[in-house]
C-alpha cells in the first residue's frame, strides 16, 4: 500500500509515518508546510495551494490518504477555517484534478460533540454541538468531506479522536504543559510552581500510538462514509493526570492556579464510546494512561536537555 500523510511533520503525523513504515507499507510520503527531518519523502507546501498539493499527489500516487493537517490553536477564528476547511477543500479538489481516488481518512475531533452526554459515553450518532471556533471548523471539515464522498464518490472515513497523549505532544495542551514544567523544574535549584487551569474537568484520553494504529486499521477496513470514535471509554480528570505526573517527578513540586489558563468553554466531562470501532476492526487501547504520561514526561526530559545544551 502507498500512503500519503498531510501534516506529516506534526505530532500525530510523525507517529503515523513511523507506524506505517514499521508495518511494511510499500511507500510512505507526506505533505507539510513545516520543515521535516523524517526519513520519508515530504513535499513542502500549503494545502490551499492546489498546484503544490496536486504535484505532491502525482509524485506519491497514494492508495490511502491520511488527512491530518490542521490548526488546533490559533489567535483568530478565521485561521481555523482557513486551514481546517479550505485546506480540506484544496485536498479534495487536487484529488479530482489529478484523477486519483484513494481512500481518505479524515482526522476530526471529539470537540465537535460539544457538551455531549455528561457521564454517559457519546456514540457517533450523537448530534454535533460545536462550542468553539476550532470545533466549528472541524465540523465544517466533516461536511466538506461528506460532500466529496456523496458528490464525487471519493471513499472517505472520518475519525473523531478524543484527547490525545504521548511523546512529542505540543505544550499548548494541558498534560504536555504539565510534563514540560515538571521536566524544567527537575533541573532547577529553586523549582517554580506548576501553573494550572481548571483541573476538575474530565476527559477521555488515548495514547497517540494507539490512535495511529486505529487510523491504519480504519483507513483500510472502515466503511466509506462512516464516522468512528477513537477513545478509551473512560473519563479521567486533569487533576488525576497531574497527580500521576507529579508522582513521577524526581523532587517535590507545588502547583498554582493561574486565571489565564482557565478556559471559558471548558466542559465538565466528555467521554466517548468505542463500541463501533471495536466491532468494525477489533481495535482497543493497549497503552495505559500511566504509561502514556510517563513516556510524555520522559520525552520532555530529553527535549529540555537539548534546550539547555
Amino acid at each position: 500500500m502507498r500512503a500519503f500523510i498531510t501534516g506529516i511533520s506534526g505530532f500525530v503525523g510523525r507517529h503515523l509515518a513511523e507506524r506505517l513504515v514499521s508495518q511494511g507499507w510499500e511507500h510512505v510520503s507526506g505533505f507539510d508546510s513545516q520543515a521535516s527531518d523524517l526519513p520519508v519523502p515530504v513535499h513542502p507546501g500549503d494545502l490551499c495551494d492546489r498546484a503544490a498539493i496536486s504535484e505532491a499527489l502525482t509524485a506519491s500516487q497514494p492508495e490511502v490518504v491520511f488527512h491530518l493537517a490542521g490548526t488546533i490553536k490559533a489567535e483568530l477564528a478565521k485561521d481555523y477555517f482557513l486551514t481546517n476547511v479550505l485546506g480540506t477543500l484544496g485536498l479534495f479538489e487536487a484529488l479530482l484534478e489529478t484523477g486519483y481516488r484513494p481512500r481518505v481518512m479524515i482526522a476530526s475531533t471529539s470537540a465537535v460533540y460539544g457538551p455531549g452526554l455528561g457521564q454517559r459515553p457519546i456514540s457517533e450518532y450523537f448530534p454535533l454541538h460545536p462550542m468553539t471556533d476550532y470545533a466549528a471548523s472541524k465540523a465544517s471539515q466533516e461536511m466538506v468531506s461528506h460532500r466529496f464522498y456523496l458528490g464525487d464518490q471519493i471513499p472517505i472515513v472520518i475519525v473523531r479522536t478524543f484527547n490525545l497523549l504521548g511523546p512529542g505532544q505540543s505544550p499548548k495542551l494541558a498534560c504536555s504543559a504539565f510534563a514540560r514544567q515538571i521536566a524544567l523544574d527537575e533541573n532547577r535549584e529553586d523549582p517554580e510552581p506548576i501553573h494550572t487551569g481548571n483541573l476538575s474537568s474530565k476527559r477521555d484520553f488515548v495514547d497517540v500510538r494507539d490512535a495511529v494504529r486505529a487510523y491504519e486499521l480504519l483507513a483500510q477496513e472502515g466503511s466509506p462514509g462512516a464516522v468512528y470514535n477513537v477513545c478509551s471509554g473512560q473519563a479521567v480528570s486533569l487533576q488525576n493526570c497531574l497527580n500521576l505526573l507529579l508522582g513521577m517527578a524526581t523532587k517535590p513540586l507545588i502547583t498554582e492556579l493561574e486565571a489565564a489558563r482557565i478556559q471559558i468553554h471548558d466542559l465538565p466531562i466528555q467521554v466517548g464510546s468505542a463500541k463501533l470501532i471495536q466491532r468494525t476492526v477489533g481495535w482497543q487501547p493497549q497503552i495505559s494512561l500511566q504509561d502514556s504520561l510517563a513516556d510524555l514526561l520522559n520525552d520532555w526530559r530529553e527535549r529540555v536537555k537539548t534546550i539547555q545544551e
